[in-house]
């Protein structure tokens, strides 16, 4: 009679966190799965046919292993999900805490009841990953791009986002030696190991949240966890798909767009693609002088690319400009980030026709001796930061130190310049101020610290070198 009662209060309690309009979802969506009004459980068969959208075969057992076990904590004792297990789960799933996240991602991650591995952690978030793509896909915003990615692709992503569960001692944007970014390593890993990675991996938080609310499509509000921290992808504007293509994939953007501040996250806006607008410099500095904050990537005569994030406008001036918010980065080969490293403030460069001084756009490090540069004449660049750019703390980012320029392309990032110099507010009130429930969750787990920061009249809110936000 106890364990009957127990149950029945975890059914209760769980019950409890959702709306009456919520819950009559629920079981609206319960009886759909089945497929009948009279029924009182969901077999594998109609879980599959229901989620298989969005997951694989391995996973969805596991997810229903999960389901339908949940209430009794012994896996493979219940066959099928009981309408109480349901709701139980759905509040786990779209509800939970970091501790019942953890649970979920490990028991989705592996057949082991104690531990997952490596490897498996990496295709449990290449799963995520392709979901995310299936669950945003008819979204305004993703096919405003023509864009895709590879399984390649994915799985560099998967690692990058799993730095801080792999590599605590070398965390992703605290400049990671190159090698170790790439370096699996032979490690199992615990729920609670699990619930801290998940608790400094906002992008991971967002991705979970989206997949499992477009499986489950019963709350609305994202009111719990990190999701406010985190980007969808921005809307597109200014490019012109049927006469070019991007340097940009699915995960790239993912990833550039997690690393800017939040305000800017919104909307990209193409100002320059050599595809485009040929190489031309002049034209260049047309499209991209005061313009706003802008996104740089270059692609070398040997396919490597990268480029850097300008947190303010380009200007024409012979010293170097921009603030901490700017960051190299690497997307090829190699994927990864560089912050300032508070050495100099050497953030960019631009200029031209002057006999004495550089002639070009830069990032870093010091005249001649760039993190990145690109040449006026546009046939050539350097990467000079052996062994580290001083201002970014960034290794070579190229195969050869010069390299030739094979493409080149600017995003404006966030609103226009033109709606800046309106008067329109880019920068929303702080999730602090509107929704008291995040900032005890961050208090909770002992980061209220770096989100208070993120205040509208803070000009470096969200510079990830200045308050330390939570690192991909």
């Amino acid at each position: 009679m106890g364990i009957i009662q127990a149950k029945s209060n975890v059914y209760e309690s769980s019950a409890s966190l959702f709306t009456k309009e919520e819950l009559e979802k629920i079981t609206k969506l319960f009886y759909a799965i089945c497929g009948t009004s009279n029924a009182t459980a969901v077999t594998i068969e109609q879980l599959e046919q229901h989620v298989s959208k969005y997951l694989t075969s391995p996973y969805i057992l596991r997810l229903h292993d999960e389901m339908a076990n949940v209430l009794s904590r012994k896996p493979r004792q219940n066959a099928q999900v009981s309408y109480q297990a349901f709701v139980v789960n759905l509040t786990h799933l779209l509800k939970g805490n970091l501790q019942q996240r953890g649970h979920i991602v490990r028991r989705l991650a592996t057949e082991n009841r104690v531990t997952t591995s490596s490897e498996e952690m990496i295709s449990l978030i290449e799963e995520f990953i392709n979901g995310y793509i299936v669950a945003v896909e008819n979204s305004p915003e993703y096919t405003s791009w023509s864009i895709g990615t590879t399984h390649e692709s994915n799985k560099k992503f998967a690692q990058v986002l799993l730095q801080d569960l792999f590599h605590k001692e070398h965390k992703y944007t605290d400049h990671a030696p190159e090698h170790q970014l790439s370096y699996i390593p032979a490690q199992h890993f615990d729920e609670e190991a699990i619930e801290d990675w998940l608790a400094k991996t906002p992008l991971i938080e967002h991705m979970m949240n989206t997949v499992f609310r477009a499986i489950f499509p019963v709350v609305d509000r994202i009111d719990q966890g990190f999701a406010f921290c985190t980007p969808t992808i921005p809307l597109c504007t200014g490019a012109l798909w049927e006469q070019q293509e991007t340097l940009l994939n699915i995960p790239s953007l993912l990833l550039l767009n997690h690393n800017l501040p939040v305000e800017l996250r919104s909307q990209w806006k193409m100002l320059f693609s050599t595809s485009c607008h040929g190489e031309s410099f002049s034209t260049l500095m047309k499209n991209v002088v005061q313009k706003g904050p802008t996104v740089v990537i270059v692609r070398d005569k040997d396919n490597y690319v990268f480029g850097g994030f300008a947190s303010v406008s380009w200007e024409i001036r012979s010293d170097f400009s921009g603030n901490s918010r700017c960051f190299l980065f690497s997307l090829s080969p190699n994927m990864c980030t560089y912050t300032p490293s508070g050495l100099n403030e050497n953030y960019m460069y631009m200029n031209i026709n002057k006999q004495t001084l550089p002639n070009g756009l830069g990032f870093g490090g010091q005249l001649n001796h760039f993190g990145v540069w690109i040449n006026s004449t546009f046939d050539m660049g350097h990467s000079r930061a052996m062994p580290l750019c001083t201002t970014y703390n960034s290794p070579q980012l190229t195969a050869k130190q010069e390299f030739g320029i094979d493409k080149i392309e600017i995003w404006g990032v966030g609103p226009s310049a033109e709606d800046t110099a309106n008067g329109k507010d880019v920068v929303g009130p702080s999730i602090l101020d509107v929704d008291p429930e995040a900032k005890a969750i961050l208090t909770m787990i002992d980061r209220g610290h770096h989100s208070e920061g993120l205040r509208p009249e803070d000009p470096v809110a969200n510079s990830p070198s200045t308050k330390s936000l939570p690192p991909l």
